[in-house]
């Protein structure tokens, strides 16, 4: 089967998909929404996501080695056993944003999460 990869994902919904085993290196998603998708077991190293939404998606057992994550929200999301080595995440937003997506880990899930080398700070102002 031929089938076309995309390297470039802005603002698509993957809402509540069946994504689990998806394999992609280095794609760039900028404001997409995977709210309650099934993302278990997928493989996104170095990929990036800007203002994207994950609230309350699976991602049990993920590989996202090496992605950058800005503005993000993972509020109630499932990172057990995610395997998170070298991520950059920065979090940005504010209770004020036009598109109420604050960032966020509030509630998300993170035992056995392996975060070595991951470098994870705060913005003071919103993202674009």
């Amino acid at each position: 089967m031929n089938a076309r990869v995309h390297k470039f994902f802005v603002a698509v919904s993957f809402d509540r998909q069946n994504l689990a085993s998806v394999a992609g290196n280095e794609l760039f998603f900028r404001r997409c929404s995977f709210i309650e998708s099934d993302l278990r077991l997928a493989t996104l190293d170095g990929c990036s996501f800007i203002r994207c939404d994950f609230q309350g998606a699976n991602l049990r057992g993920a590989s996202l080695r090496h992605a950058s994550f800005a503005g993000c929200s993972f509020r109630d999301a499932d990172l057990r056993d995610t395997d998170l080595t070298g991520v950059q995440i920065t979090f940005a937003g504010s209770r004020n944003d036009p598109n109420r997506r604050v960032s966020s880990l509030l509630g998300a899930m993170l035992d056995r999460a392996v975060l070595a080398e991951a470098e994870i700070e705060a913005e003071a102002w919103p993202m674009p």
